[in-house]
């Protein structure tokens, strides 16, 4: 038996919380007043959950996971804990060269279908944080072309992890809420959720592993983080207006009919949601009306301080 499967099955579910100590007391409340999650704290399935990962590698049929919790416990740890234990296994089963990689976490819903073209028999694909949901900035265009894929890649040998805060619809096997952590033994212990017939989401049990951490993953995520810090109003309009210029040039959008330009848009560029089709409508516009672009910051004095 691995190592890493031996210190998980002889940890306790009952180590020490590591979160604030408001969450900490909140987390025991949650466990002595839910009865089916104090029931769920008893069984530890971890054994379960490794043999289950090790099945459906060996029998080449894929797993879909939701992994969901609050911030900071441990969602995206979790999910490389997972992609390792795919990994170990399917190198053995499926394919020696599969590749553990940051390449194979995204953050964003349009990295992560680009990602999909590129994988091989028995990969992992991370969503980390995938709070792009319907309300949020994800287009519904890219939510629907997702969901195609998971459905039709069900029944192949490629593995789905999406990390949320918030308790997404997606065609998964079961649900991980991330619990908590024990920092100085680097493990972490989830909740087993599976969603029922009925809609309703019930706990069994508990998973415990220990940490892997995917070589390049908090250079790649502070690699994002930077680029959303420094991406500003600017840039978009930049952004907006290269695509514009793009789209006249090749397609001659600008003589087409408004409904015809949103459809265009957002065959060729679905990363954008719809506030921002409607931006590059609105440079398509200006554009082939020749009217002069420019940027707020970018002259001496600012337009909007002439015009007052």
């Amino acid at each position: 038996m691995d190592s890493d499967i031996v210190l998980a099955k002889n940890s306790t579910p009952d180590f020490k919380f590591t979160h604030s100590p408001i969450l900490n007391a909140i987390h025991r409340l949650q466990i002595e007043f839910d009865f089916f999650l104090k029931r769920a704290m008893e069984h530890d399935l971890t054994d379960t959950f490794l043999a289950d990962l090790e099945f459906r590698v060996n029998n080449e049929r894929n797993l879909d996971i939701l992994i969901t919790g609050e911030t900071g416990s441990g969602k995206s740890r979790l999910a490389m804990s997972i992609y390792y234990e795919l990994h170990r296994l399917g190198v053995k089963a499926i394919n020696p060269k599969l590749k553990y990689s940051a390449e194979n976490i995204c953050f964003t819903r349009n990295e992560w279908l680009e990602r999909n073209e590129l994988m091989t028999l028995g990969d992992t694909l991370i969503f980390d944080e995938d709070d792009q949901s319907k309300i949020g900035t994800g287009s519904l265009r890219q939510l629907e072309e997702q969901e195609k894929i998971e459905k039709t890649l069900r029944q192949s040998q490629y593995n789905y992890i999406f990390c949320s805060p918030i308790v997404e619809l997606h065609v998964e096997h079961y649900i991980l809420k991330a619990f908590d952590l024990d920092f100085e033994r680097q493990l972490n212990r989830a909740v087993l959720f599976k969603r029922e017939t009925n809609g309703m989401v019930l706990p069994y049990g508990i998973v415990i592993l220990k940490r892997h951490e995917v070589p390049g993953y908090e250079e790649k995520k502070a690699g994002f983080r930077k680029q959303v810090q420094e991406r500003t109003v600017n840039d978009r309009f930049k952004e907006y207006d290269t695509v514009a210029k793009a789209l006249i040039e090749k397609l001659n959008i600008n003589s087409l009919k408004k409904r015809t330009q949103k459809s265009l848009i957002q065959r060729y560029f679905p990363r954008f949601v719809e506030e921002e089709v409607k931006e590059i409508m609105t440079s398509v516009e200006l554009i082939s009306e020749n009217v002069e672009l420019d940027y707020p910051g970018m002259r001496k004095k600012p337009l909007t301080e002439i015009i007052k």
